[in-house]
């Protein structure tokens, strides 16, 4: 009956593993930069932001073309309105000529009696369909359609801006995940090997040739790694839920990671400055904003210069109670606006305009010089990172072979039991050094790809 009991919570137990693993989510780098490149909030603003730029660059195209109008008017007043016209005798002309060209040579005799009229109020309809045509604006259309082609270009650079962070960020969420799981895995280890000895301790300690406080000093360097494994998990747990809410995920989901830390290799950096200056995201954006700000220079002078434009109107009015019926009128103009005399309002502004380059040049000048500090900065670091993981290789050796000598020498009765826990301990800091300088390395190559302008989303 005991042996049915056990068997069936052993199948439980396995069916409950499974379905633990089951619901575990194991993610890449490129997975998890995808998940967080489609989740982050920031990036669909900036997503958004392009869409909004290239509904200005149509809009602003337009303006090339002829606008369509309707319009119509109503007017009614309620005064009364009293017209007088006086009487009086109508004058002559010497021929039917004369008088059809208004020239009239004296008074006849012929009285016309005056006029009284009296109205109630006054209803007026106006209306028409007009078409306009801009012909010349000085420039205006054509550098404010530079300005929408510039944005649509500058809401690329913030949107891939944005990208580049979000990579960086996954990227230090990641690392860290498998730089603190890698060391939970060397404590396991560690904590195994301390239990061996403690076993050997206990053996040795029942036969007499051991005394117990040999034995409690493994029990104590066994406990101490034990605390500090519990510590490393918790810092798992809080690292992950750190990698989950910068990929969107439910805080309370399972999910682990696949990674490799063998794959170490300094990349070359003597080109990294020019790199970053050609294609860095920073740069283009603030070299846009230089031309940006001189095209809103010359769309000011515009405003300054002759314009031309034509039009046709189909109209017409009514004033009810004197034209009974709508007549529609075609009309046709032309229109030249030349701009005089503004007391010097155009030169100021245009050299309001001209300051804004220069600001806009200074600013370009001053972030080429940091980008290129930045670049410097980061190589250092790289191939400092990249000499600690040298130099972390040679001391786990080192550490390993010690601790292989030092067990060895352990069970001829050449060392004490606390040349062997150092040995150990030695070895287990040897083991978590390279596993921290690996990790912290992969940060830095990021970083690296990133200020030179090269991250890219296939970059593991």
């Amino acid at each position: 009956m005991k042996t049915k009991i056990t068997t069936i919570l052993s199948l439980v137990l396995v069916l409950l593993a499974n379905n633990a693993l089951s619901a575990q989510t194991t993610l890449t780098l490129e997975q998890c930069r995808n998940q967080a490149i489609e989740y982050n909030k920031q990036l669909k603003q900036a997503a958004l932001k392009k869409e909004e730029t290239n509904a200005y660059k149509k809009a602003a195209r337009t303006a090339y073309l002829p606008s369509l109008e309707a319009s119509a008017t109503a007017i009614y007043s309620p005064r009364e309105i009293d017209l007088s016209v006086p009487g009086g005798f109508l004058p002559t002309a010497g021929s039917l000529e004369a008088a059809e060209a208004g020239q009239f040579n004296g008074i006849s005799n012929v009285y016309s009696p005056g006029m009284n009229f009296h109205l109630d109020n006054i209803t007026a309809y106006t209306g028409g369909i007009s078409l306009t045509q801009p012909i010349f604006t000085g420039g205006k259309i054509f550098y404010s359609n530079k300005k929408a082609d510039l944005g649509v270009q500058m809401a690329e650079n913030g949107y891939q801006l944005k990208y580049h962070e979000v990579i960086e960020l996954t990227d230090q969420a990641f690392w860290q995940v498998a730089m603190v799981k890698a060391n939970i895995e060397i404590a396991e280890a560690y904590i195994k090997m301390l239990g061996d000895l403690k076993e050997t301790m206990t053996d040795m300690y029942n036969v007499g040739i051991k005394p117990v406080s040999e034995k409690l000093k493994v029990s104590v360097q066994k406990n101490e790694a034990e605390l500090n494994l519990l510590k490393a998990k918790n810092g798992l747990t809080i690292s992950k839920i750190y990698l989950k809410q910068v990929l969107g995920m439910d805080l309370n989901s399972e999910i682990d990671i696949d990674y490799q830390l063998d794959d170490i290799l300094l990349p070359e950096t003597q080109s990294g400055i020019q790199m970053a200056l050609n294609n860095r995201n920073e740069l283009q954006l603030m070299q846009k904003q230089v031309q940006m700000a001189e095209y809103e220079k010359k769309v000011i002078r515009a405003d300054y210069l002759p314009t031309v434009g034509v039009s046709a109107r189909y109209s017409t009015f009514n004033l009810e109670g004197i034209t009974d019926e709508l007549a529609f009128h075609p009309i046709l103009m032309g229109q030249v606006s030349i701009p005089l005399f503004k007391w010097g309002q155009g030169k100021q502004k245009q050299k309001a305009a001209q300051l804004v380059i220069q600001q806009k040049q200074e600013e370009l000048s001053h972030t080429t010089d940091l980008i290129s500090l930045q670049v410097m900065q980061t190589e250092v670091k790289l191939q400092e990172a990249f000499e600690a993981i040298k130099i972390a290789e040679k001391s786990e050796a080192v550490a390993k072979e010690s601790l292989s000598e030092t067990e060895a020498s352990f069970e001829a009765g050449l060392n004490t039991t606390t040349e062997l826990l150092n040995a150990q301990a030695d070895w287990q800091k040897a083991k978590s050094n390279l596993i921290n300088s690996k990790a912290q390395y992969k940060v830095l190559e990021t970083q690296w790809e990133k200020a030179i302008g090269q991250l890219s989303m296939n970059n593991d």
